[in-house]
């Protein structure tokens, strides 16, 4: 089944997946493979900040959204035998093939001690199960999919006695539950900790947003989003966001003596990691809204570009890491080769 602002979200999702990765390339603000480390002025660092704070509250959030969207539909054609080996295979396989393939090209394309013996040490030991790289989001769909057939039968209850209508007392239960599990998280696994290649301090918006997708197909939820609606979710969101965003951000820093290493944020029993975490939760499930609600009245067909995008995302998803690097090497021996020339 394709539905095409669907189709044009996902598409819209990675190509932030691929800037994203592209600013912590230069910024160094985030987990990536190649990081250039170089001084950032006071202008660079708040605009690496804002482009890595804003897309991380709701990027991946809505690719989960998505990847449930398309579950109920697909398990009551196929049958749960059917729909489990299928989804395995779909999901897990792309993650083994980055872990055993194309980890190993990146890796070996920025650290060249990066050998055959190592490569064999970690595939003997199991460390390869770290080596999914931006893959690890099909492990975390297909371990999210695992926990809905679980409990489907608590779920189809929920979608029975509850309508789950768009309305602001649901928008911020859901944003206050989302928030809440998310400081409680980072109690434990900070910003920037991460658990077999999995960031579990962003797992609260990723968990509850793939659940909304569910809840969405089987209640018509996105259907529902009418475009006056989307748009007041959309602009409120940044209305919201950005002077929510700058006070969290001068607090942080303050708080940690005018360094802008903003370590409070990151985790840990005091309001400002409850501020972010309820901020992050709160930007993620109103742009989402309105992101869907836009999409679905006005990108709602494909030319021949979106098709393009549309068919290759995945593809470009899986691939983008070697590119990016190789691109960020040559553009780096470039300039380097240029400085030594003038």
């Amino acid at each position: 089944m394709r539905i095409f602002y669907l189709d044009n979200l996902k598409a819209l999702a990675i190509i932030l997946v691929v800037i994203v990765h592209t600013g912590v390339t230069y910024c160094g603000m985030g987990s990536w493979f190649y990081i250039e480390h170089s001084y950032l002025d006071n202008a660079s660092y708040y605009f690496f900040l804002f482009l890595g704070s804003f897309s991380q509250a709701f990027f991946m959030s809505l690719l989960f959204a998505i990847g449930g969207y398309f579950i109920p539909d697909s398990l009551a054609k196929r049958g749960v035998k059917n729909f489990i080996a299928a989804r395995s295979f779909r999901l897990g396989m792309p993650a083994l093939i980055f872990a055993l393939l194309i980890f190993p090209i990146c890796e070996n394309m920025i650290n060249q001690s990066f050998n055959l013996k190592i490569y064999l040490q970690g595939i003997i030991s199991f460390k390869f199960i770290e080596w999914t790289g931006p893959l690890w989001f099909t492990l975390a769909l297909l371990f999210f999919t695992f926990i809905y057939i679980a409990i489907k039968r608590w779920c189809d209850v929920l979608a029975e006695k509850y309508s789950f209508n768009i309305t602001i007392k649901n928008v911020l239960v859901l944003v206050l539950i989302i928030g809440i599990v998310a400081f409680a998280l980072r109690l434990i696994f900070p910003i920037g900790s991460s658990v077999l290649n999995f960031q579990l301090c962003f797992f609260s918006a990723y968990l509850f947003m793939f659940f909304m997708g569910v809840f969405a197909r089987q209640k018509n939820i996105f259907d529902k989003i009418n475009y006056q609606q989307a748009k007041k979710w959309f602009f409120i969101s940044f209305i919201v966001g950005i002077p929510w965003w700058i006070l969290i951000v001068y607090f942080g820093i303050i708080a940690n003596g005018n360094d802008r290493n903003l370590i409070l944020i990151q985790g840990g029993w005091n309001w400002i990691s409850f501020s972010a975490a309820l901020w992050e939760s709160f930007f993620c499930v109103s742009i989402i809204l309105g992101l869907i609600g836009i999409f679905k009245n006005i990108f709602n067909t494909q030319n021949s570009l979106q098709r393009f995008l549309s068919k290759n995302s995945f593809a470009v998803y899986v691939f983008h890491p070697p590119i990016l690097i190789a691109v960020s090497l040559v553009f780096k021996n470039f300039v380097h080769d240029k400085n030594i020339i003038t």
